[in-house]
């Protein structure tokens, strides 16, 4: 993965596992935005995640940048 994007501001940063569980309860779905993967600090844009393709969530991310819509 290529963590090298700044995070902007306005995105919401939670942990892989808040994201997960947001997900699973249904407190997300894909209607409600989407999301980009993130370590140390920067995000990969190269992978939209979204509630549906939470599977697709990198090993070493540790958190998720969400854009609610």
């Amino acid at each position: 993965m290529s963590y090298n994007k700044e995070i902007d501001d306005f995105a919401y940063l939670m942990t892989i596992e808040e994201f997960v569980e947001s997900c699973d309860c249904g407190g997300f779905i894909d209607y409600d935005g989407y999301g980009y993967a993130c370590k140390d600090g920067k995000s990969d844009e190269s992978i939209v995640i979204s509630p549906s393709r939470r599977r697709l969530i990198p090993k070493d991310a540790t958190h998720i940048a969400w854009y609610n819509r």
